[in-house]
């Protein structure tokens, strides 16, 4: 494949992506998004398949149970309703759905949750677990997409070196500038090996995404900040406290890092991270 067909395949990965991520609540018609990104149905589902390393209707598929589960750990969906917030017509069919993700009924996972939250929680001196209100105010970001086990230091070492030179390359990068990580999936939940994370910077202006890179937005909402003193190893750690010690009422939205230094300013001892919790 010659660069700049490659290229365009990228940008229209990751509009393509995007745009299911966004709208798992929709029928989703192959055709719609085939338009969208001017590509033949087949052709996008080839194209797809090798991006995903699964069929594209798989991925949604998938998407949809995983979205489902993180709806039934923020607040308590009647079935039908929560079948619809993921896109299928009627509980019957969400339900054939989840049984054949998860190996478990969605009244059974939901029963277990709700088990799970009535557990006693140990008391753990590791993190400093204190919170604060913040009103977000949203946030235009450029990205560059990982997908796989969270935190391999490589892999993450490259791609926010690629996004640095993106910065540097086209002039975006002021005092001003915020470091943003998302991960998108919940690994207790979602394989390893195809977690989503996006490295992310934010922008001023509107830019034309090209190659490994796209632009989303973080909506504004209502957010608990917590303060990860230390190294990023830590952050998965850090999650899994605050979801069990969590002291308020959780809503459906992006969850996200903000990084406030990086190693090549201080020592691992010295990183700070913000980790935003959205709320009700």
């Amino acid at each position: 494949m010659k660069s700049c067909t490659e290229n365009i395949y990228k940008q229209k990965i990751n509009q393509v992506i995007d745009y299911i991520n966004y709208n798992l609540h929709q029928p989703l018609q192959l055709n719609v998004i085939a338009d969208k990104v001017n590509m033949s149905k087949r052709q996008l589902l080839r194209v797809m398949a090798l991006a995903l390393d699964e069929p594209l209707y798989t991925y949604v598929a998938r998407l949809r149970m995983e979205r489902a589960v993180m709806y039934m750990q923020t607040e308590e969906i009647h079935l039908q309703k929560l079948a619809t917030m993921v896109g299928y017509d009627n509980a019957q069919s969400f339900s054939k759905a989840f049984k054949k993700q998860f190996k478990i009924s969605p009244k059974a996972y939901i029963n277990k949750l709700r088990l799970q939250l009535n557990e006693p929680i140990i008391e753990d001196n590791k993190f400093d677990l204190s919170s604060q209100i913040y009103d977000f105010e949203g946030l235009d970001l450029v990205y560059i997409r990982i997908c796989g086990k969270y935190g391999e230091e490589e892999t993450y070492k490259n791609a926010w070196e690629k996004l640095i030179h993106f910065l540097y390359s086209n002039n975006l990068l002021t005092s001003n500038t915020r470091f943003i990580g998302i991960s998108f999936d919940n690994p207790n939940i979602t394989s390893n090996n195809q977690c989503r994370y996006y490295a992310c910077a934010s922008i001023k202006e509107k830019i034309y995404p090209t190659k490994d890179f796209g632009t989303i937005h973080l909506p504004s909402g209502k957010y608990a900040i917590y303060t990860l003193n230390g190294f990023y190893s830590n952050l998965g750690d850090f999650h899994n406290h605050i979801q069990r010690n969590k002291n308020y009422t959780l809503r459906f939205g992006i969850m996200f890092d903000e990084y406030l230094n990086c190693l090549n300013q201080v020592s691992p001892d010295e990183l700070i991270t913000k980790v935003y919790i959205p709320i009700k």
